[in-house]
């Protein structure tokens, strides 16, 4: 093959790639764009959040195993380490080199998810919940992180992060709108990591991994039992300088 021909064809596998690539920021103005209808209805929650809310309690209002399970589901740190678990397992499941940097990016995009929630969340009403949640956006995003690189256990890491969410609401611990609000928000930015500047950090730490995979993995515990836990350890210490 001439070097004409060898240019011409890595032009069109090029091209071919190019159309084939996701459209992230579509997908993340999409979601964003959703959050705003979704904050809507938490501020009229007649119009969604009580009759989904009332839908379930009389769900499961007689049936007794079902109260248990939910109350099960609401411990702290039990959604954490299901999916924190389920990230690990895709990344040790033979992916390449450029997958597990856009987990990394993925992950680090959940955590800023739950940090924004943190800081832009509101009470509609007296002694309600916050909109939207970080635990939930958090988790959420690391469930979608997953899904786009492993798509069987994407799904399971999102029917669980789902699943604990229908608890709460049964709970009383959120509302419908706090779940799908968390869910859009975290969607936005795990998209807008999948793109070329976000992908950028999770390669710079994959050339950490492989300078010192040492450090690296000892680091990524660290940060494990932290997201796991939603940074509960860490919350005291954050309040107190922020005070200052």
């Amino acid at each position: 093959m001439t070097l004409e021909a060898e240019r011409r064809a890595t032009t069109r596998s090029t091209d071919t790639d190019r159309i084939r690539q996701p459209r992230w920021p579509i997908y993340s103005m999409a979601f964003s764009i959703l959050v705003l209808p979704i904050a809507f209805l938490t501020f009229n929650p007649a119009w969604f959040d009580r009759p989904v809310t009332m839908a379930l309690n009389n769900l499961i209002r007689d049936w007794q195993l079902a109260n248990d399970f939910a109350v099960a589901l609401a411990y702290p740190t039990l959604e954490g380490v299901i999916v924190v678990s389920l990230l690990w397992c895709c990344w040790f499941s033979g992916i390449t080199v450029e997958s597990r940097a856009r987990i990394l990016s993925g992950a680090v995009a959940a955590v800023f998810a739950g940090i924004i929630a943190e800081f832009v969340a509101v009470t509609p009403f007296p002694n309600s919940p916050h909109f939207p949640s970080e635990r939930a956006a958090m988790f959420a995003g690391l469930a979608i992180a997953v899904f786009l690189i492993r798509p069987k256990l994407g799904l399971l890491a999102i029917g669980c992060t789902l699943v604990v969410g229908v608890s709460h609401v049964c709970l009383g611990l959120h509302r419908p709108t706090d779940i799908l609000g968390s869910f859009c928000l975290a969607a936005a930015l795990v998209c807008l990591a999948q793109m070329q500047l976000g992908s950028a950090l999770g390669r710079r730490l994959m050339r950490w991994e492989a300078a010192s995979g040492s450090t690296f993995y000892m680091c990524a515990f660290f940060s494990s039992y932290l997201v796991s836990t939603a940074f509960q350890d860490l919350r005291p210490l954050t309040s107190k300088f922020l005070r200052l």
